[in-house]
């Protein structure tokens, strides 16, 4: 049956160079910074070394004035920014405005402040703690959550799935990806083995199927085709039994979306009583074939199996007509079916 298309993926939107050049390069921002050497420069081998950042001239009586390349001999110079003026031997004067020395008499005051308010938010912590147990104190046992059982199969079904149908019926929606080697739909299983190569899939389109898994390939040659093997619980009503389900399940597989847009025809139906692991089924052989000649086969050779599980349970295997390799490994599936006890 058809398979979806693939493609590659989009290429993103990035160009040669998608990140912007800065406005400054080796310069720091701001330019050069105001006023410049007195006039005349440093004194001939004055105290000054020569310049080597980017501000080429430090000012007389600057911050340096008492260090050990100035002997004092220019007199101090005030601040531009409206600091106190420093003699050569240091800053004599009140402090220059801005705050008082982390020793002074108020240095403590902001750590008194952030100790406070981490005290306050301790006692609102307790206060919130207390009241919350209080209230679940108080609560009523009625009102604990209750519990949910699983099941031991590894598929999620839609809660809305059911045996409701009497005729074709969409399919109840995607399930997870089978995990290990066991695939599994209700009480049927099989394992993945079987079809070395194989991949994997849930399957989301063929009709009355609720948590339909298996495993699946691309048919060599062909376009966008390909065979699979699947188990699946069915959605129609517990009053048809496994011979009627069987049969009905192969005529909506073959108007269903998987041959939809291939033009199919079903071909006689061969149906047969069988056991699967000792629990009564029934089984039902046709081929689909298709007049869409682009697909590059004839169509499939299919076979359904429905076993009298609670609730029912199916095995559906697709492959080429004609491809005698691929319809062995589907046999072989289905003689490695297993019925949970």
């Amino acid at each position: 049956m058809t398979a979806p298309p693939g493609g590659p993926y989009g290429q993103g939107p990035y160009g040669a160079n998608p990140y912007g050049q800065g406005p400054y390069w080796g310069q720091p921002p701001g330019g050069q910074p105001p006023g410049g050497p007195p006039p005349g420069g440093p004194p001939p081998g004055g105290p000054y070394p020569p310049p080597t950042g980017p501000y080429p001239y430090q000012p007389p009586g600057g911050p340096y004035s008492t260090g050990p390349y100035n002997t004092g001999a220019y007199p101090p110079q005030q601040f531009p920014q409206g600091g106190q003026q420093f003699p050569p031997g240091g800053p004599t004067g009140p402090y220059p405005p801005g705050p008082p020395p982390p020793s002074g008499p108020n240095s403590r005051l902001p750590w008194l402040i952030v100790a406070g308010l981490a005290v306050l938010g301790v006692v609102a912590l307790v206060a919130t703690l207390v009241v919350t147990l209080s209230s679940d104190d108080n609560k009523s046992p009625s009102a604990a959550p209750s519990t949910s059982t699983t099941t031991s199969a590894p598929t999620s079904q839609p809660k809305s799935a059911g045996q409701t149908a009497t005729d074709c019926a969409p399919n109840a929606g995607a399930s997870e990806l089978p995990k290990g080697d066991a695939i599994i739909a209700g009480k049927l299983s099989f394992p993945a083995s079987v079809a070395p190569g194989w991949t994997p899939f849930s399957d989301d389109q063929d009709p009355n199927l609720i948590g339909a898994v298996g495993v699946s390939q691309d048919v060599p040659g062909a376009s966008q085709w390909m065979m699979s093997a699947e188990v699946a619980i069915t959605d129609f009503v517990s009053s048809m039994d496994v011979a009627a389900q069987a049969s009905k399940l192969m005529q909506c597989v073959s108007n269903g979306p998987g041959y939809t847009n291939s033009q199919p025809t079903l071909g006689p139906l061969k149906t047969s009583s069988t056991t699967v692991d000792g629990i009564k089924a029934a089984r039902v052989d046709a081929d689909v074939t298709i007049a869409d000649a682009s697909r590059g086969v004839k169509g499939d050779s299919v076979v359904i199996i429905a076993v009298d599980t609670k609730p029912i349970t199916i095995f559906m295997g697709t492959t080429p007509i004609g491809d005698t390799a691929s319809a062995a490994i589907v046999n072989r599936a289905i003689g490695a079916l297993k019925v949970a006890k």
